[in-house]
């Protein structure tokens, strides 16, 4: 018996209700339809690409919202359609002969799944072109900023968010770019191009191997408020109106951040490390503490991260997250730190929804405030 069947065996031999069969195969699309025939390379939610039906280049992309099999071709079937439409589109079936396929794979019917030919061949996935390592694009780019001074805006930036010049005035691998470029993606509904939003003062961090090859590019665009004060780029899509995020990774080649963070500063003397999640908490931990710190930019990265080859004890700040992210993180990167024979502590703020950043405003907010 194959998986699909495990769901419908109890119906097996029986006249199938339709309603219990869009439950059976709710959320198990992807397996359906590659199981019936069509190539896993239409079934990426994350990328547009040619119609498994009429072709094109980019006019096609499986959504499966919501585990219905959905999906949505801007030329054929520009109001989208389900999992049984996909069947019925791609080999030419009836509903009722997509329905039965379906239900012979999950058990509901007897029968053998896959008889029925394709109304035509569907058109080869074109093999993947190599990824283009931008490297030396964005080292052009991080050559072009320079370290952050007392007051330019990345300064400000930092000096806004709470965290003092002593935090980040010696720190390696985070500088001031004038003008850098912000891109957003502007499509007709059938082709994708990039579309320039304009030139921002942006803090660029550089992030890097625990070695220190460059992996990508981390920016945080700036804007100033009516004092003149520099804080987050407030920008939106001028086509659509949607906001557009102030921070942006661009990484050199897929995959190339793992492992890797933002080496702000490196161990000191006795070996001992900080890693935190974000660049501002990161330096609010230094801020708080006293010690070098990196960034791992996110909970993921704090998992992977690889430390240099002289960290003998890490102080892991987690953040106090709602969903235990970061604890869960904080603790994957301990355990494999205490397996390779490096010490290592976890330090969370007591406070739900707190990360190294809020406990550091909150302190500093208790010792100004009047007796």
């Amino acid at each position: 018996m194959n998986p699909y069947q495990k769901a419908g065996q109890a119906m097996n031999n029986r006249r199938y209700d339709l309603s219990d069969l869009k439950a059976a195969a709710a959320g198990r699309w992807p397996e359906i339809h590659a199981a019936l025939g069509i190539p896993r390379e239409y079934l990426n939610p994350r990328k547009h690409c040619p119609c498994p039906y009429c072709g094109g280049k980019d006019r096609y992309r499986y959504t499966d919202y919501q585990g219905t099999g959905a999906f949505i071709c801007n030329q054929c079937t520009p109001d989208g359609g389900s999992g049984f439409d996909l069947l019925m589109l791609v080999f030419g079936y009836d509903f009722a002969t997509a329905a039965n396929e379906t239900a012979v794979l999950l058990g509901f019917s007897d029968g053998q799944a896959g008889q029925h030919q394709p109304r035509a061949p569907l058109p080869p996935a074109k093999p993947a072109a190599p990824p283009q390592d931008k490297q030396a694009a964005l080292l052009n780019l991080w050559h072009e900023a320079i370290p952050i001074s007392d007051q330019d805006p990345a300064a400000q930036y930092l000096h806004g968010r709470g965290i003092p010049d002593t935090a980040f005035q010696t720190a390696l691998n985070i500088r001031y770019h004038a003008a850098l470029p912000l891109w957003a993606t502007d499509t007709d509904g059938q082709t994708a191009k990039p579309l320039l939003i304009g030139y921002f003062p942006a803090m660029l961090a550089a992030v890097t191997t625990a070695d220190g090859q460059l992996q990508g590019l981390h920016k945080t665009y700036l804007q100033p408020d009516s004092d003149g004060l520099y804080g987050k780029l407030q920008a939106a899509h001028p086509h659509t109106g949607e906001p557009l995020p102030a921070k942006k990774m661009q990484s050199r080649l897929p995959d190339a951040l793992k492992g890797a963070a933002v080496h702000l500063f490196q161990p000191d003397a006795q070996g001992r490390l900080i890693v935190a999640e974000g660049i501002e908490t990161a330096f609010a931990s230094r801020a708080l503490f006293g010690l070098p710190a990196v960034a791992a930019l996110s909970a993921y990265g704090m998992a992977s991260f690889v430390w240099p080859s002289e960290t003998q004890e890490l102080f892991i700040c987690a953040d106090n997250d709602d969903n235990r992210t970061g604890i869960k993180a904080a603790h994957s990167l301990a355990v494999r730190a205490i397996k390779a024979g490096i010490k290592a502590r976890i330090w969370q703020p007591e406070t739900a929804g707190f990360d190294a950043l809020d406990e550091l405003n909150c302190r500093q907010d208790e010792q100004t405030a009047p007796p």
